[in-house]
């Protein structure tokens, strides 16, 4: 299936990832701020199932939840960089917003928008291009509360009581 990649650099911190003036507890605020600090334009038509290719550091400055939650909000399909933050990286994980580690070069511009096939099997992206990048997936543990929806439905899972007698 097709679908669309957005690539930004290094060091994108949450302030461009998500700008503080879409902090809200309503959903369709928070939502019109991912990548808004980036790419104005962007923030407006991110489609639902889409990807975010980022280089080293993606994440670092604040550590708000709320810049994680974002990507849940607006149903991206995979985060992946060269490196995450580390706070950032536990609150993706702990929301349980799929991501990976890119093992390999980025083939695309920084701030490409790029129409790409993610093999979530063979862990890779490709365009029709050609070119490519590898991903490694998250430890089995974190793999395993991702795909939970994240800690809290992990933590209940851990603990559901079967109750019919």
């Amino acid at each position: 299936m097709n679908r669309f990649a957005y690539v930004v650099g290094e060091n994108i911190s949450t302030d461009l990832i998500h700008p503080p003036n879409f902090f809200s507890l309503d959903k369709n605020i928070r939502k019109q701020g991912l990548l808004h600090g980036y790419n104005p334009e962007w923030a407006k038509t991110i489609e639902p199932g889409s990807v975010i290719i980022a280089g080293h550091n993606l994440g670092c400055g604040s550590s708000r939840e709320v810049t994680a939650r974002v990507f849940a909000d607006r149903k991206i399909k995979l985060v992946c960089a060269l490196s995450f933050a580390r706070i950032f990286y536990r609150n993706m994980v702990n929301l349980g917003i799929p991501i990976a580690t890119i093992t390999s070069r980025i083939p695309w511009q920084e701030g490409s928008k790029v129409t790409i096939i993610y093999d979530e099997e063979n862990q890779t992206i490709s365009a029709q291009e050609g070119q490519h990048i590898e991903l490694a997936p998250p430890s089995p543990f974190a793999r395993k509360i991702i795909s939970q929806g994240g800690l809290l439905n992990s933590i209940d899972n851990l603990f559901q009581v079967n109750h019919h007698g």
